[in-house]
Order: C-alpha cells, then structure tokens, then sequence
C-alpha cells in the first residue's frame, strides 16, 4: 500500500509515538512523509524511514517569526497565523490528492491539534488522534493559560488576554471542523475515544502506542530504593508539584525518597524549585537525556510516579514497566488502561496523601518492588511491543470501520 503520513509535533511521547508507527509500517508499505520545514525532527525523524519527503515552508510575515514558530511560542497565539497556514495546508492536500494516496495518516498538529489538511482530503484522511484540544474544554488549563496572559506589564496583559479570546474561539472552531472532516479517527486510548466523541461528536477506534522492548530493559544490581522518578513536559502540566507534595506526606522525613524529574527543558523549573525546598523534598531536575541516559535513570529508580490530571494515555508508564520499574499513577484518564493494580504498579487517588502512601509502601518492600516490577516486564513482552501495535494500525487503516 502507499501511504502518506503528516507529521508536525513537538519533541515527547506523541511523536516517538509517530516515529514508532511509522518504522512499522515502512516494513510493510511504502510511505511518503509530509511536514513543515518548522517541524522540530532533532530527533525520532520520520524521514529515515520515508521513501519521499515533502517539506513546505511556512513562513508568514516574511519569516519574522520563525525562530519563536519552531519553539512553539506563537502556535496558535495569533489569530493571524490561521490564514496562512490553513492555505499551506490547502497546497499539502492539493498535493496528496495528485500522488493518489491509499490512505493519508495525519498526526495531531502541534499549532492546531487536528490539521487542517483534514478538511480538504475526505474519506482519504486517518486522524491519529493523541488527545481532544484540552485547553477548549478544561477549566484549570484555560485557568492557567489565561493567568500567563495576563502576568505581562500592563497594558500588554489587558491585550493579551483581549486577543487570547478571539483566537481561543478560532482554534476551537478550527480544530472542531478538522475532526469532523477526518475520513476515521484512531485514538491513542480508550479515554482519548471518550473525549473524541464528547468534543466532536464522532467515533473512534483505539489503537494503542507500544514501547521498545529492546531498547527499554531491566539491568542487573541493586536500585536507588531513595529515588523516584517524575517525567513529562511541560512541566506545569505533568503532576510534578502533586509529586513534590506527596514525598513531603511521608513520615518521617528520614524515610522521603529523592525525586528526580526529567523533562526536555527547565521552563517553569523556578516554582517547582521552590516548592520542593519549602516542603523540604530533594529535588534534581534533567533536561534533554538522551535514550541511554534514559534507560538507565528507570533502571536504577525504585518507582516512577506519574500524576498528570487526564494524561490521555502517557508513555512513561511503558518505558519504565519495560525497564522494569513499578509505576505509582493517579487512577484516571489513559493510565487505568496500562498500568494493573498491585500487579504491575499501584494505581491510588489523585492526592498527595494516596500517592505518598503507596511510594512509602515500595519503599519499605524490596520484594514486593521485584515482584510488580518483574510482572510489568512480562506484560510489555506479552502485550505492548511496537510489532503488535503497528499490526493493530494496519488493521485500524484499512478498515474501513466505524
């Protein structure tokens, strides 16, 4: 089959996601890859395994803005940036419906969540959706958002928060219509096919991400039982301060273990910092860890921890069950799908008492760290490779079903 796949994602799970799928059906199909020339591809580069790659500039305002596009700054701060990219995206679609595509693979979009080209391609386009555009619908983001906006000088502020309500109607708009356009959705996870239908009113097939087991692998030795980990970006949205708060719930503070966050960058760091030294919890803050270092901080970690509110399915909880390290995750969204109750890890309420709980409790259990941690390795062999889940792609792209 020929396939095209468009690709325009930040550096994190979703796009070693795209990557992964990618290789695997590149095994199989020859595939085509489209992306904007601001596409970060540092690394997990789609091109590698591409037979043709299709760039298009995307320069508006005479390339002005470009640095601050390839960091994510501006998308979509603008109501401005919609028109120009909505025609780049018209020129993407003109050129896949040319080349005669089977089937078009359109990732989520960095600046626009679903993409635009989605409108213009019909039943040819797939919609990988990796989650809803959380910001139209959850309270404690537009919340957040909103308060970034308005710490500028005034009368900056006031502006900001002025434009912020024309653009946010515009996105959602936009990002509504492109769902609604897509030939078929696929959702990373059952709770993203929830969210898929209670913002755009359509069905969805689940086909799960995977995890590279040979890459993510147990090692010989002893662990850091003083040491967990916290991972994700951005920092203010992946549970890192609920973290903070549950190690400063345990009892004595002799007994906290260290916690160690990693992310791709220091961006919001400060308030983190500061709460972990007020609560009197060791923190260490990593950016930019290459795959080796990776590995070897969930080998050597005794738990990772992850508290993200409404996570839509989250990686980390693969890449450290297949190293493994048992996980300690608030039971909601996409982690009640991967993580087994006191098989594979600990699932507790989304508070720090609960969480603090459960990571005393490993803490003071070797065996029964060895034991979890021994069973997530077996139920990623048997479950969660990228093999199988490319396989269940192909099965969800050429299936003409829902």
């Amino acid at each position: 089959m020929h396939i095209a796949i468009y690709e325009n994602l930040p550096m994190g799970g979703a796009k070693r996601a795209a990557y992964e799928f990618g290789r695997q059906l590149a095994m199989r199909h020859t595939v085509d890859l489209y992306r904007l020339d601001i596409t970060n591809h540092d690394a997990f580069d789609l091109s590698a395994i591409a037979r043709n790659v299709y760039e298009y500039r995307y320069a508006p305002y005479f390339g002005l803005l470009n640095a601050r596009l390839r960091q994510g700054h501006l998308a979509p701060r603008s109501a401005t940036l919609f028109g120009p990219l909505r025609r780049l995206h018209g020129t993407i679609a003109r050129d896949l419906l040319a080349r005669r595509y089977d089937v078009v693979l359109a990732h989520t979009d960095s600046m626009t969540q679903a993409p635009y080209l989605l409108q213009f391609i019909g039943d040819l386009g797939v919609y990988y959706c990796e989650e809803v555009l959380r910001i139209g619908r959850e309270a404690t983001l537009q919340r957040a958002h909103r308060q970034e906006l308005a710490s500028s000088p005034p009368p900056v502020g006031a502006l900001r928060l002025a434009e912020d309500a024309v653009v946010m109607r515009r996105w959602i708009a936009t990002n509504r219509r492109s769902a609604a356009a897509a030939g078929r959705i696929i959702a990373n996870s059952v709770y993203t096919r929830e969210q898929v239908f209670a913002a755009y009113g359509r069905q969805a097939t689940v086909c799960y991400p995977g995890v590279d087991a040979a890459q993510f692998t147990p090692a010989g030795g002893s662990r850091r039982h003083a040491e967990v980990l916290s991972i994700g970006s951005p920092l203010s949205r992946k549970g890192h301060d609920l973290v903070i708060r549950a190690i400063a719930a345990i009892q004595p503070v002799t007994a906290r273990p260290r916690l160690r966050i990693i992310a791709a960058s220091t961006s919001g760091s400060e308030a983190l910092q500061a709460l972990a030294g007020g609560l009197g919890v060791e923190l260490q803050l990593e950016t930019n860890l290459d795959e080796t270092a990776l590995v070897a901080r969930y080998r050597s970690a005794l738990a990772t921890v992850c508290a993200a509110r409404l996570e839509p399915f989250g990686l980390t909880v693969l890449e450290s069950m297949a190293c493994g390290t048992p996980v300690v995750a608030i039971r909601e969204a996409g982690f009640r799908e991967t993580v087994v109750d006191r098989e594979t890890g600990l699932l507790v309420e989304p508070n720090a008492a609960a969480l603090g709980a459960a990571i005393a409790e490993l803490a003071g259990d070797p065996v029964l760290v060895a034991r979890l941690g021994g069973r997530a390795r077996e139920v990623v062999l048997d479950h969660w490779t990228w093999e199988a889940c490319g396989r269940a792609l192909e099965d969800r792209l050429f299936t003409r079903s829902p």
